[in-house]
């Protein structure tokens, strides 16, 4: 989940509630309850905003949760004008100015985010490889400023909070996420993850992608958009279309197997039992 100040200002006018939960404070920030408890394990709310409601569920007061959004998402860190060494979200998204055809340096980039080159460099690298909004490319050692200035409205507009392919990166932790679903097997929804990982929908989507592409084969698992590929592999001479709707004919059969699980919103059927289904319907 992300949000802006202004959507976060209209989301606390639409709450009455003078107390409210620690879902309903990341539901009005855009971020995980892992970060709202830490953001209340910080000690910044005094014992007077925070007691216990029904069920021993923690309570926080609307106005207290409201400056601690504030403060830590829309205001700087500090006021000791030194400048910071991490990324830093603006306040409020807004296009970085440029002139035409002007190409940006670390130097220039970080003279306009208010932070230092080495916290430009490394954002940019650990973007480098990003499924969605990789950081733009160099030429020699400069970039296209509007390719940057267009780059950083996406950063500050969707807080994607994305974490390198590494070996202790966001990927490793999505499979390990979506193999804990298919033993259940539960369904696991897009909206899902990027809530429980703090990230954007479009980035919850591509991490989503890259761990169905390592498991579901792995669980001799089957997309449903994949099974009129295996039609046409078997000699169906009809158009895509035609495939589609013989796929869709065919698993409404008594006989069909049923979903076994759906990931972000694409469902997922054992391959055997399908193989089984085109074998019996004389597709295979």
């Amino acid at each position: 989940m992300t949000t802006t100040r202004e959507q976060f200002e209209q989301r606390l006018a639409a709450l009455r509630d003078p107390w409210i939960t620690r879902r309903q404070v990341g539901e009005l920030a855009g971020v995980s309850e892992k970060t709202v408890r830490t953001w209340v394990a910080e000690g910044i709310l005094g014992p007077s905003t925070i007691r216990t409601g029904p069920h021993n569920t923690q309570l926080i007061e609307r106005a207290a949760v409201a400056a601690l959004i504030r403060r830590n998402l829309f205001e700087p860190k500090d006021d000791t004008g030194v400048l910071r060494t991490g990324p830093r979200l603006a306040a409020e998204p807004h296009r970085l100015s440029h002139a035409p055809g002007e190409q940006w340096g670390w130097t220039d980039i970080a003279r306009r985010r208010g932070v230092t080159p080495g916290a430009v460099s490394n954002l940019a690298k650990s973007y480098e490889n990003h499924p969605v909004r990789p950081f733009p490319r160099a030429v020699g050692r400069k970039r296209d400023a509007a390719a940057v200035a267009d780059w950083f409205l996406w950063y500050d507009t969707e807080r994607p909070g994305y974490a390198a392919r590494r070996a202790d990166g966001r990927v490793p932790k999505v499979v390990a996420r979506l193999e804990a679903a298919l033993t259940g097997p539960e369904d696991l929804t897009t909206t899902r993850l990027a809530h429980e990982l703090g990230v954007a929908h479009t980035v919850a989507r591509a991490y989503l992608a890259e761990a169905a592409s390592q498991l579901m084969p792995r669980h001799g698992l089957i997309a449903r958009s994949d099974i009129a590929e295996l039609l046409a592999r078997s000699g169906h001479d009809g158009t895509a279309e035609q495939r589609r709707e013989r796929v869709s004919t065919l698993l409404r059969r008594k006989d069909a197997p049923r979903r076994h699980i759906t990931v972000g919103g694409t469902d997922y059927y054992k391959k055997a039992a399908i193989d089984r289904l085109l074998s019996s319907a004389g597709e295979s």
